[in-house]
């Protein structure tokens, strides 16, 4: 299903009763507080509006996607579909993947309101602080980020966190390894200034290209056409000359000069993925000097504020496991069944389950330390723990069951020391951190059958799910 805006997605969440509105929140964590209680529970999209100390019509959408139906609605899937179908499901719609660029045209709602040089406030807007201990004001949660690389052309969306520092100015934690900040790097090795474009809210597939890790050689935009399955219009900036998504309810235009070494800047902390506050830094992070503002009337920020797992976020599924089962077939791993991260984001995360069925010896291993090599499986991963075709990936009490009883832990766990990692792993020590070298060991566990004498393992006792439901069935019991 293909929205013109976020605007066109509401109403369709409102048509399913998914939409639920809010009244006179205030911006000061009570807007965050429903968000992460309403995520819990899986329940509706939230759209606030007469936000404390704002006129009506300022509005903040949060709890976007974190249900089934939303997140199927996003992908264009059937509903009904949960779990490791809906994943298996996304993973078979894009071996069909054709780009499809973007039209480009010359106006879009986008421009109903245009805020120049002074004019520039980004305090207009009801920027939540969602967790308590924030650093600041965080606008951009939900954004996109679009750079373009000064040698190819290559147009980059990424989505990376934005705090504001005052009123024209704004921080954009582009980590390094990311293609924004590689973009940027470049700029700043030339001795310019780095031109930036910010989406604060759009329709759906935006926001999901802006965070899944695509290849390098995919551009964001046209993955978005295809997601839709019609091109994203946009409209090319004449101030510096990025393509912007022309129905955004709200766009900063500006640029990043090299960091200030005279004049460090504190940015953080955030409550961020992983669950902790993390990545407190000065003199590091980006910052970005805001010339203009394109805004709708009535704008509406998209708020995605990272949530602590394993609450949703920020798809009902995490959408970095798919990518991650894709690089690991790639790598020729066979009979990979699921591939399903506990304590995700954008990635596949810190706590992954693999299931296959087991072919040869070694087998478990290999797909064990293909996972935490692969690159959706290094950045952010920690534990990769490998199971049998007859787990739930899906349920963390089948993954504990299994490492409990078929883990040997003298043959059966693994340490791959210094890999890549991220910044908002709460576990890297300050020395280090201070120095960013981002690195962390890995522990691979085989929670297999030994394949070895798999025949003589002890049967599991257990009824199959078919006869319970048929039990069920019989004597009208409802399913929980």
């Amino acid at each position: 299903m293909a929205f013109k805006d976020l605007r066109e997605y509401l109403a369709a969440c409102k048509e399913k009763n998914e939409l639920m509105e809010i009244a006179g929140a205030d911006w000061v964590l009570q807007i965050g507080a429903l968000t992460e209680a309403m995520s819990e529970r899986r329940g509706p999209a939230l759209i606030f509006d007469s936000i404390k100390g704002y006129p009506p019509g300022y509005r903040v959408l949060g709890n976007a996607f974190s249900s089934f139906i939303r997140t199927s609605m996003v992908l264009g899937l059937p509903e009904g579909l949960k779990g490791i179908d809906l994943l298996r499901a996304w993973r078979e719609k894009t071996r069909s993947f054709t780009p499809v660029p973007p039209k480009e045209v010359k106006i879009g709602t986008v421009m109903e309101n245009v805020d120049e040089g002074d004019a520039v406030n980004l305090f207009r807007f009801p920027a939540p602080q969602w967790h308590h201990v924030d650093g600041g004001r965080f606008l951009g949660t939900g954004c996109a980020v679009i750079t373009q690389d000064p040698d190819t052309g290559r147009i980059n969306v990424g989505t990376y966190r934005n705090m504001i520092q005052s009123k024209n100015t704004i921080f954009v934690k582009m980590n390094t390894g990311k293609h924004g900040r590689m973009a940027m790097d470049k700029y700043h090795s030339k001795g310019k200034n780095c031109p930036v474009a910010i989406s604060i809210g759009h329709e759906p597939s935006v926001f999901f290209v802006a965070q899944s890790p695509l290849a390098p050689d995919i551009e964001e935009f046209s993955y978005a056409g295809w997601l839709r399955g019609e091109p994203l219009e946009v409209i090319r900036s004449d101030y510096n000359g990025l393509l912007i998504p022309a129905h955004s309810e709200i766009v900063l235009e500006g640029e990043i000069a090299p960091l200030d070494a005279s004049h460090p800047l504190k940015e953080g902390p955030f409550g961020e993925w992983p669950g902790y506050y993390a990545d407190t830094t000065v003199g590091e992070v980006p910052l970005m000097r805001v010339h203009r503002v394109l805004y709708r009337k009535d704008p509406i920020i998209l708020g995605v504020p990272p949530m602590r797992p394993p609450t949703p976020y920020p798809f009902a599924v995490p959408f970095g496991s798919a990518a991650l089962w894709d690089q690991m077939e790639k790598a020729g791993i066979p009979e990979i069944k699921g591939v399903w991260g506990f304590v995700s984001s954008g990635q596949s995360g810190l706590f992954t389950a693999v299931a296959i069925k087991q072919r040869y010896a070694g087998h478990s291993k290999q797909a064990g330390v293909s996972a935490v090599t692969c690159r959706a499986g290094a950045y952010g991963g920690k534990f990769v723990v490998v199971v049998d075709d007859d787990i739930d990936i899906t349920d963390a009490r089948e993954v504990l069951w299994a490492m409990a009883t078929r883990c040997n832990v003298k043959e059966d766990v693994q340490i791959i020391k210094d890999i890549w990692t991220t910044p908002a792993d709460p576990v890297i020590p300050p020395q280090e951190r201070s120095k960013r070298n981002y690195i962390s060991d890995r522990i691979v566990i085989d929670a297999c059958r030994p394949y070895q004498w798999r025949d003589e393992f002890p049967l599991v006792n257990v009824f199959e799910k078919r006869e319970k439901d048929e039990v069920l069935k019989k004597w009208k019991i409802p399913s929980v």
